[in-house]
């Protein structure tokens, strides 16, 4: 008998000792939470909540925002309510779940957008501090320009976003890792490129990335992706709409002086014809390519300095990113 009592006294103090972690963990991480809100919003975004709660006891930690908020610099978003969770016993897992409207407002520009969505949620796991495995889907989004009144730019029945690590890219002497990178979008309607019903799949390759997520936000961090000879490999970029398409791939990176750096392949079929007079003629033909026997086009772009060329014909430029 005795010994029962022992055993339910030490049962008791566990479960007292839990909860008040627990209890403790939870004010810290609603107190980090808070304190995004201090941000000037130019040199740090800054995040507020109109209602912040955390839960998920006694084997989940939660956190829920509701009225979300961010603003940087003139960009303001703001997000119906969001929830992030991780369990106790799996801390390199989080679930985080959205709620509709998103809305974005420019300062800048006056403008106003609004994404719809029925369903919104993310996952994230961590490999230690590397990432391990990001995705990210969305049922049924719609995204609108709101001023002067609704107008639908795009929409889709699913879009997804997935980030992979490739472990046999990974270099823990030097601090680099590597993503691979697939998104689809099903059911795509752009009403202004006469899309009814389109697919869209973008596959790519970043390497050159720190193997810890923490360095990531740093504000030198594309600095230090150009200096590790960084590249992002566009596998395959294809989008298709009945018996048109679209495909790109390539490679891109940066160079010395954050100049955009690489080549682009393109092939199309059906793209010139949905155009029309948006863009001219000239530019349609130095961007796309002559037409093959086929109907399809092909053409090669090259990136030096971060000067676009066609040929030895100068088309455009990408500023420095920093």
């Amino acid at each position: 008998m005795k010994r029962i009592i022992i055993l339910a006294a030490v049962v008791v103090l566990v479960v007292i000792a839990y909860s008040g972690a627990w209890l403790f963990i939870a004010g810290e991480v609603k107190k980090q939470v808070a304190s995004l809100a201090d941000a000037d919003g130019v040199t740090n975004p800054k995040i507020t909540c109109t209602e912040l709660a955390t839960g998920g006891y006694p084997f989940a930690m939660d956190v829920y925002c509701k009225g979300a908020s961010l603003l940087t610099g003139d960009l303001t978003a703001t997000l119906a309510e969001v929830r992030a969770s991780v369990l106790v016993y799996q801390p390199t897992h989080a679930l985080v779940f959205a709620t509709a409207p998103l809305t974005l407002k420019d300062a800048f520009t006056g403008s106003e957008q609004r994404l719809d969505f029925t369903q919104a949620q993310a996952s994230v796991r961590l490999d230690g501090w590397r990432i391990a495995r990001v995705s990210v889907h969305a049922e049924n989004p719609a995204f609108y320009n709101t001023l002067p009144s609704d107008e639908l730019v795009a929409k889709a029945s699913q879009l997804e976003l997935h980030l992979l690590d490739i472990p046999e890219q990974h270099e823990p002497a030097k601090g680099l890792a590597a993503l691979a990178i697939y998104a689809p979008a099903e059911n795509v309607v752009i009403p202004g490129f006469q899309i009814a019903d389109g697919k869209v799949s973008i596959e790519a390759e970043l390497n050159g990335l720190p193997d810890d997520v923490r360095l990531l936000g740093d504000a030198d961090a594309v600095r230090r992706w150009q200096a590790a000879a960084g590249v992002l490999k566009l596998v395959n970029i294809e989008g298709t709409d009945g018996d048109s398409f679209i495909k790109a791939s390539g490679n891109l990176q940066l160079d010395s002086q954050m100049r955009a750096e690489g080549q682009i392949q393109l092939s199309s079929k059906g793209i010139v014809e949905r155009l029309g007079d948006a863009i001219p003629a000239q530019l349609r033909t130095l961007m796309l390519g002559q037409q093959a026997p086929d109907g399809s086009y092909g053409q090669t772009i090259n990136i030096r300095a971060g000067v676009i060329m066609v040929g030895l014909v100068p088309v455009g430029m990408v500023p420095p990113l920093m």
